[in-house]
């Protein structure tokens, strides 16, 4: 994957990584996005959609940090690499000038900005049909509402950037956390309508059920659980997806059951394989909590493998030699687990929980409880960028993080610090640093 030129955001990085020439993503993003780019035709609409979705590639975003830096925040994972920048997030203890925080914001606002392009100007194409111009926007609207997520549950409140104007977006404030859910939501369901109906033909590209599970991640997140149940219910019960028989075959790529993963292609790598094996760089290790947390006979635990010397590796990212494992980000088993976790006390939330570990080869267990879900998605949703905020969302982390880290967790902690360079390059952030920082 190319490095992308960082700039900051709201010094907006411009620089685009190229998606590639698949069948189903036959367009090269344009190369460079400017303050004044015109947008004339569909065509040229379709090219800087696929730049925004290049920037879920990015080491920075899902090509490895918001599985393998965001893990050391947790319990899920260790650093077992050398750079001190991610040894940081494994103490807890990241700084607001650290480079490789400062490069997921970067990232993410990358591709918020090339949205924010799109929708503002894709009303001045003249020739373009309903429902291409519908198809677009439902899918730039669901990329902004996915990237600005990203962001909010790691940074608390935060910049929300509707713009393309860089004058304005060198200046724009903290939105607080409760008005970014708000909008978040907003933005989904606007996607779900757009998107009705539209068939990508491959799950690296957002349709209304990618949209619909989107919406009901966030809605937890938000707290509204009850309705965050009531779509996952309906992504499970509706949408064209279902659970694979087994749980290996989830991670082979084009999965019944995985919504939506980030497309790498051996013309558009990943290193995600490079990060976690011993045979690469090994970055980063399964910590001692997740090889513990399975339980004899799961099936799942072979994502946790011994490679000698008492050390042990990630599994579910194998392909070093050509980087085409397939970030995943959203599966069907996610549902369930949400699902459950709206229905905790009902039989509903116990059948959803079995259907999860019983496809893991366990047997089933009655009154579920929220430890016991987080277990199941503890184990279930392994390495793939959940368990940190899992802890942060429902008030586990201090419990769970000060054993691991009792020289250097502090209850702040759980947001990470604006990024000392946006607040030098953006005098509206001056005295709005998180906490702690």
């Amino acid at each position: 994957m190319k490095d992308m030129k960082k700039i900051g955001i709201l010094t907006i990085m411009l620089a685009l990584l190229t998606l590639g020439c698949e069948d189903y993503l036959d367009k090269a993003p344009y190369d460079i996005i400017t303050d004044d780019i015109v947008i004339t035709t569909a065509d040229d609409a379709e090219t800087v959609l696929l730049g925004a979705y290049s920037a879920l590639q990015s080491a920075d975003a899902y090509g490895n940090q918001i599985v393998g830096t965001t893990g050391t925040l947790s319990d899920e994972l260790v650093h077992t690499g050398s750079f001190p920048t991610v040894a940081e997030f494994d103490n807890n203890a990241v700084l607001s000038n650290n480079v490789t925080l400062q490069n997921l914001w970067a990232a993410f606002y990358a591709g918020i900005y090339r949205t924010n392009v799109i929708i503002e100007r894709i009303e001045t194409i003249k020739d373009i049909d309903s429902n291409t111009k519908n198809r677009i926007l439902g899918e730039s609207k669901f990329l902004r509402a996915l990237m600005h997520f990203d962001l909010v549950k790691l940074f608390g409140g935060i910049p929300y950037a509707l713009t393309p104007d860089l004058t304005t977006l060198r200046t724009i404030d903290r939105t607080a956390v409760d008005v970014v859910y708000t909008n978040i939501i907003t933005e989904l369901n606007e996607s779900v309508t757009l998107l009705a109906g539209v068939d990508q033909g491959n799950n690296k590209r957002a349709n209304q059920w990618v949209a619909k599970a989107m919406l009901a991640r966030v809605l937890l997140y938000s707290g509204n659980k009850s309705q965050a149940g009531v779509v996952a219910n309906d992504v499970i019960e509706n949408s064209p997806y279902s659970l694979e028989a087994n749980y290996a075959d989830v991670f082979k790529g084009n999965s019944d059951e995985v919504l939506f993963e980030v497309f790498f292609s051996v013309q558009d790598q990943n290193s995600m394989a490079f990060w976690f094996r011993v045979d690469g760089r090994y970055e980063y290790g399964p910590s001692p909590q997740i090889q513990a947390a399975f339980e004899p006979g799961d099936e799942r635990a072979v994502m946790v493998a011994p490679v000698g010397d008492g050390r042990f590796q990630v599994a579910k990212y194998t392909d070093r030699a050509t980087g085409t494992d397939q970030t995943v980000v959203l599966r069907l088993a996610e549902m369930y687990l949400i699902r459950a976790e709206a229905n905790i006390g009902s039989a509903q939330a116990d059948d959803d929980v079995n259907t999860i570990r019983n496809r893991a080869g366990l047997t089933n267990i009655s009154g579920v409880t929220l430890d016991d879900i987080l277990q199941e998605r503890f184990v279930e949703l392994c390495f793939e960028g959940h368990r940190w905020t899992d802890l942060t969302r429902t008030g586990k982390a201090d419990e769970v993080m000060s054993v691991i880290n009792p020289l250097t967790w502090q209850s702040t902690d759980v947001l990470m610090p604006i990024p000392q360079r946006e607040i030098q390059q953006n005098p509206t952030l001056v005295g709005k640093q998180n906490p702690g920082y």
